[in-house]
């Protein structure tokens, strides 16, 4: 759980940069891209700990497909 906390603490912290830079420009699209690299992986690494440790919700678990560009 350690790495997967610091690394949602380490993309919130890009996120908020991006956001800021957004603001600073008025460029909504402003690092979109990695937006979207950041919450894929935070999903991902959260889907690979709930998998390897599912506890009371196991019954109720279905794998997310990737859809792939």
């Amino acid at each position: 759980m350690g790495t997967t906390k610091n690394r949602m603490e380490l993309s919130e912290a890009i996120l908020a940069l991006i956001e800021k830079k957004r603001i600073q420009t008025g460029d909504e699209s402003l690092g979109a891209d990695i937006e979207q690299i950041i919450v894929a992986g935070q999903f991902e690494d959260i889907e690979q700990e709930i998998l390897e440790n599912p506890g009371a919700i196991e019954p109720w678990l279905v794998r997310r497909r990737r859809i792939e560009n």
